[in-house]
């Protein structure tokens, strides 16, 4: 390709997306890759032209009184990789869509999940409910647990609650117990309550763990034998906590 064929990724750039978001970080990676002639197969080019409009692959910028560098070159580098994965997976997949920070995900037998990824805290929450959540997230990431600031902890303990929980239908989440779905036969006689849902990461890389996880809800089974599980867990702990408090459990939040 001579210089006047130049591949311009700039001319893909949709800048309606808000810059601030996921959304508009995984679209750059895509407009720099997804028409590139000189991409085969996995995309491999990173859009260190847009400079510090893309704040991935840390998830954001470290401020300036901050002389150590976020992240190792040797880290930078592996994570980018992986962070074009995820670019790649979502761009050329009908079944996931992201808005902002806000993902659906469309499993292969008709459920729809949702769920928030955060770039800064590398993990995800319930939809919409990311900007809620920021100030409680720092805390905890800088070892403040605010414990003599009621309101500030209590914030800080739902966020910490909300962590790698996801939404199971269109509908919010909820203390009411749901059946699963039809197509989950062996689980046909169970509920799950709405408002547990959660999902853990399962590997060393925060995008990869990512991949791994939309992987699984396209799939829509083994997520449901997931929930279905910490149900379970989930009973035989609150029985056991009766046993340890008969008269009923404690309310106060110094019990949390």
């Amino acid at each position: 390709m001579n210089s006047e064929d130049e591949f311009d990724a700039w001319q893909f750039i949709d800048w309606d997306i808000d810059t601030d978001t996921l959304q508009f970080q995984l679209h750059a990676i895509e407009a720099w890759n997804q028409k590139n002639p000189d991409v085969k197969g996995h995309w491999d080019q990173w859009p260190d032209e847009m400079g510090e409009l893309i704040v991935l692959p840390s998830g954001y910028i470290a401020p300036p009184w901050k002389t150590e560098p976020i992240l190792s070159e040797e880290e930078e580098t592996s994570l980018k990789q992986d962070w074009l994965k995820v670019a790649q997976l979502v761009s050329e997949n009908e079944n996931i869509e992201i808005e902002e920070n806000t993902f659906t995900v469309k499993g292969k037998h008709g459920s729809t999940f949702r769920f928030d990824v955060s770039m800064e805290f590398s993990r995800w929450l319930p939809p919409n409910s990311l900007d809620s959540h920021i100030q409680s997230l720092r805390n905890i990431r800088n070892g403040a647990r605010n414990r003599g600031y009621l309101d500030n902890h209590i914030a800080n303990l739902e966020a910490s609650f909300d962590s790698w929980k996801i939404e199971t239908t269109v509908e919010e989440a909820d203390l009411v117990f749901h059946d699963f779905p039809p197509h989950m036969v062996e689980l046909k006689d169970c509920q799950y309550e709405g408002y547990y849902t959660f999902a853990d990461p399962t590997e060393d890389s925060f995008p990869i763990s990512l991949i791994a996880f939309i992987e699984m809800l396209i799939e829509d089974e083994e997520i449901w034998r997931m929930i279905h599980s910490q149900s379970l867990e989930r009973r035989k702990a609150l029985d056991e906590f009766d046993k340890k408090w008969p008269n009923g459990r404690p309310e106060d939040w110094m019990y949390l």
